[in-house]
């Protein structure tokens, strides 16, 4: 029965490594596709880092996920998408709606918060938007132009001003020149990315309605600040950032910025998370010679765990060079597996082995018995002799009967049999000294 158990985990262990091999051969050949739901709003729409462009470049690279869009109409619908199940990833504004099951792969884009004023202004920083009006730059989404107006209250309650002293007014790109020009407005509020963008536009409108390049106004509190609000964090524009005839900021510029993510359900297995970060990544790489905005996709800060959506562990494992392929969680789920099949099959074989002990010591116990009953019939009276007698025929039907135990060894039979041929003696020789 050993033997059998042994062979019975040699070709468990042979039928497991042969799945695993036949596993590893499959998702290798890039027959294994994981098909990803990926919830988008509206924002990051249009040019190469359209989820088409990614798919594109993911799809010259044979990759094992593929991604599906789920349009959605805002970023907090994106969100809960993910929550629900529906979508497995999703883009996600910080500031607007962060997924509770939601663990970040990347970030898409950072905007910064800037308050543009026109040379020489009076304004120096945004607690000194008090008691005047200022423009805010219309985005085309209404869920974030109020947040925009949202981020703005926050900032004057930090500096406690009342919300009501600021009075706003919504802008296009085409009247903030114009608004400004003729001091309709102190300044334009605006949030955008670095680069060619809104904020770029902004300026490039402010200075031709004004001919002068206008000033870029951010917040030296911008750190202390964005330990009081969710989803906000400080950011350091360095000079020039947003590049024109006259570049601006003309020196570095501490201010307050949101960011668009990417994140993933935190169920989703590690090696799946980091083949997108991959793949991602290498899009980015393939997109910028096609589209600048493509620089705008970065890494997320793995060290950071007092952000709101902290690194999903498989992005995290893939930023650190520590990604594990398929082939490597198929060998370290063998090995686990043969440890689990060898203590399994150890632990059998022990309570096997206490299985057969049983019979071998009832046999033993039966002839200590048979020797006792020699013992005891020298001084036996007629009555206990009969009793012996009686014993004896019992302890050889349970022997040799038709319901015997069959487990006993030829060595404990033949014992048996000379210690039952002395007990009948000693009972026989006994009666006859009677």
């Amino acid at each position: 029965m050993q033997n059998i158990w042994s062979n019975f985990i040699v070709i468990a262990l042979l039928c497991v490594l042969a799945v695993g091999g036949i596993g590893a051969l499959w998702w290798n050949s890039s027959l294994a596709v994981w098909p990803l739901n990926v919830a988008t709003g509206p924002t990051l729409e249009g040019g190469a880092l359209g989820l088409s462009a990614i798919n594109q470049v993911f799809a010259e690279e044979q990759p094992h996920v593929r991604l599906h869009r789920i349009q959605t109409e805002s970023m907090a619908a994106s969100a809960k998408t993910l929550e629900s199940g529906a979508a497995d990833l999703a883009v996600v504004r910080s500031d607007i709606a962060l997924p509770k099951n939601g663990l970040t792969i990347a970030i898409f884009r950072r905007d910064s918060l800037v308050l543009i004023v026109p040379a020489h202004s009076r304004v120096e920083g945004l607690q000194g938007l008090s008691g005047k009006r200022v423009g805010i730059l219309k985005s085309g989404m209404e869920e974030e132009d109020r947040q925009l107006e949202h981020l703005l209250d926050s900032i004057l309650g930090y500096y406690n001003i009342p919300p009501h002293r600021v009075e706003r007014v919504l802008l296009s790109f085409e009247e903030t020149g114009e608004a400004v020009a003729k001091k309709q407005v102190v300044g334009i509020l605006a949030l955008g990315p670095v680069g060619p963008g809104p904020i770029s536009k902004v300026i490039a409108s402010v200075t031709h309605a004004t001919k002068s390049p206008p000033e870029l106004i951010g917040d030296k509190q911008a750190e202390a600040i964005a330990k009081q609000l969710s989803g906000v964090e400080s950011n350091e524009l360095e000079a020039g950032a947003f590049g024109g005839v006259s570049p601006r900021p003309e020196e570095d510029l501490t201010t307050l910025a949101v960011t668009y993510r990417l994140v993933g359900r935190y169920s989703l297995p590690d090696f799946i998370v980091g083949e997108v970060a991959r793949l991602l990544f290498l899009a980015k790489a393939r997109l910028i010679s096609v589209s600048p905005i493509a620089m705008q996709i970065e890494a997320p800060d793995t060290d950071d765990k007092n952000d709101g959506l902290p690194v999903h562990p498989g992005a995290a494992a893939y930023f650190s060079g520590e990604q594990t392929s398929l082939v490597d969680s198929a060998t370290n789920i063998l090995y686990l597996a043969s440890i689990v099949l060898g203590v399994f099959g150890s632990g059998f074989a022990w309570l096997l082995g206490s299985r057969r002990s049983t019979p071998a010591n009832k046999g033993q116990m039966e002839i200590d018995r048979l020797i006792s009953i020699m013992r005891e019939a020298r001084s036996a009276s007629v009555e206990e002799l009969d009793r012996f007698e009686e014993e004896i025929d019992t302890i050889v039907a349970r022997a040799l009967g038709q319901g015997a135990e069959k487990s006993l060894d030829t060595d404990q039979l033949k014992i048996l049999s000379i210690v039952v041929h002395q007990a009948r003696q000693a009972i026989s020789r006994k009666r006859n000294i009677q």
